[in-house]
C-alpha cells in the first residue's frame, strides 16, 4: 500500500464527472525517510530572494519560473505576474492579471476571483506564455509584462503550453489538444484524446519538433500530430492498464517529451521509460518504471524521479541504469535538474538536495523553509527556485 499513500501525499486524482482537484483518499498515515549526514562536496546558498506572489497555495499545480533574456519571470496563481533582474533580484515589471482584468467590469476576466494560472509559465525568445484552469492562454511580452494575447479554450489548462515562431500548442485535462497561431492567438487546430474514468491530476506539456507536436496521454500513449492541422501521425503505448482496481489501472503519460535526435524519450505512471522512433513511432527500447515527473538528459544519462521518490540514472542507449538514489523516498521530490555536475530536486519538506551525477550520492543540502513543488530552473550559473509559499529564490553552489 506504499504506492497509495504517495498518491494520498503527491497527486489529485481527477474522476472524469467533474471533480477536478479532490482527493478521493483517507487519512491514512504517510511515511517518509528522514533525512541522514552526507559528505558534502558542494556548499548551496541563497544569492537573493523575491516575492513570487501569494504562492500556489495547497493546490495542484506546476507553476514555474521561466527565462526571458536577463529576465527570470514567476507568477502566482492568483494572476500576479513579475519580471526580476536574474543576476541581482531587482524587480524591473509587474501586472496584476486579475486585478486588472476584473476591474473593467467586463471581458473575460469580469468577476472572476482568480485567474488561477496552473500552466506555464513558459518563454520563446522575448514572449512568455501561460495557461490556468479557466481555460485562458496568455502571452505576454517578457520584457515589460505588456498582454500581446489572449484566447480561450474552454478547457482546463495544467501543464506547460509549447510556443516557437508560428505555434501555441496546449494540452487540457480532458483530452483535448489545441494548435493556436503563435501571433496573435487565433485556435487552428484541437483534437480529441481518450480519457479513461480516473486519472493523475495534471497532462503531459507538448513538445513542439521537427513539424509536429508531441505529447503524452492519460491513456497510457505518447502520439504526435502534425503542427499546422492537429492530425494525427502516430501512437506510441507507454502503457498498458493492468490490476484489479482503477486505482491500479492508472497509466498516464504525464512528463513532457524530450527529443535528442531522432529519438523521442518519455515515461509512464505504472508503465514504461522509452525511446521512440520519431519518424515512425516504433519503440526501439524501453524499460519499466513509474513516474509523473519530467526527465532531465545530460549527455548520454537520462535522469529520473520515480513515483517512490527514488532518482535514477539510465544510460541513453539502451535504458541500462547506471545509479540509483533511494535516501529522500515519500518526501516528494520534484523532477531532477543537471546543474554543474550535480542533479538537484526539491522536496515537500522545504530542501533542494544535490546529487553527484556520475555516483548518486548526495552531495550537498538546502533548506528553504517552503515545500518546493516544481523542478528548480537552470540559467547559467544560477538555480532558480519558486515555493509554494511564494518565494522566488537565486541559488548558487560555492
Amino acid at each position: 500500500m506504499k504506492q497509495l499513500k504517495y498518491l494520498q501525499r503527491g497527486l489529485l486524482v481527477a474522476v472524469a464527472l467533474g471533480l477536478s482537484g479532490c482527493s478521493i483518499f483517507s487519512d491514512e498515515e504517510i511515511t517518509y525517510k528522514q533525512l541522514q549526514p552526507f559528505n558534502a562536496g558542494v556548499t548551496p546558498s541563497v544569492a537573493w530572494e523575491a516575492s513570487a506572489g501569494d504562492g500556489v497555495g495547497e493546490f495542484f499545480s506546476r507553476l514555474n519560473p521561466t527565462v526571458v533574456d536577463q529576465h527570470i519571470v514567476v507568477a502566482d496563481r492568483e494572476g500576479m505576474v513579475i519580471g526580476y533582474q536574474r543576476d541581482t533580484g531587482k524587480r524591473v515589471w509587474a501586472r496584476d492579471l486579475q486585478a486588472e482584468f476584473a476591474a473593467q467590469g467586463e471581458g473575460w476576466l469580469s468577476g472572476a476571483e482568480s485567474l488561477r494560472i496552473s500552466g506555464g509559465l513558459v518563454s520563446y525568445r522575448d514572449k512568455v506564455v501561460l495557461g490556468t484552469e479557466n481555460g485562458d492562454v496568455i502571452m505576454l511580452n517578457g520584457n515589460d509584462g505588456s498582454v500581446i494575447w489572449h484566447n480561450n479554450v474552454k478547457a482546463e489548462i495544467l501543464s506547460d503550453p509549447a510556443v516557437d515562431a508560428s505555434y501555441v500548442v496546449v494540452t487540457a485535462s480532458n483530452g483535448k489538444v489545441f494548435g493556436l497561431n503563435a501571433e496573435t492567438g487565433e485556435q487552428l487546430w484541437s483534437m480529441v484524446t481518450d480519457v479513461p474514468a480516473l486519472s493523475l491530476r495534471g497532462t503531459s506539456a507538448p513538445l513542439i519538433a521537427a513539424g509536429g507536436a508531441i505529447f503524452g496521454t492519460a491513456n497510457g500513449k505518447l502520439t504526435v500530430a502534425v503542427l499546422n492541422n492537429g492530425q494525427q501521425v502516430w501512437e506510441a503505448r507507454l502503457a498498458m492498464p493492468s490490476g484489479a482496481t482503477e486505482l491500479q489501472r492508472l497509466v498516464d503519460v504525464d512528463t513532457a517529451p524530450v527529443m535528442r535526435g531522432e529519438l523521442i524519450y518519455n515515461i509512464a505512471y505504472n508503465g514504461q521509460l522509452a525511446a521512440v522512433e520519431m519518424r515512425t513511432g516504433r519503440v526501439v527500447w524501453q524499460r519499466e518504471y513509474s513516474s509523473y515527473q519530467n526527465l532531465e538528459i545530460y549527455g548520454r544519462t537520462i535522469f529520473a524521479t520515480d513515483s517512490d521518490d527514488r532518482v535514477y540514472a539510465i544510460d541513453i542507449e539502451g535504458g541500462i541504469e547506471e545509479w540509483i538514489n533511494n535516501d529522500f523516498e515519500g518526501r516528494g521530490l520534484t523532477a531532477p535538474v543537471y546543474f554543474n555536475g550535480h542533479i538537484v530536486v526539491g522536496d515537500s519538506f522545504g530542501y533542494l538536495h544535490f546529487i553527484d551525477a556520475q555516483s548518486g550520492e548526495v552531495s550537498g543540502r538546502l533548506e528553504v523553509d517552503s515545500d518546493v513543488y516544481v523542478a528548480p530552473v537552470v540559467a547559467d550559473d544560477t538555480l532558480y527556485v519558486q515555493t509554494r509559499d511564494g518565494s522566488l529564490l537565486a541559488v548558487r553552489i560555492n
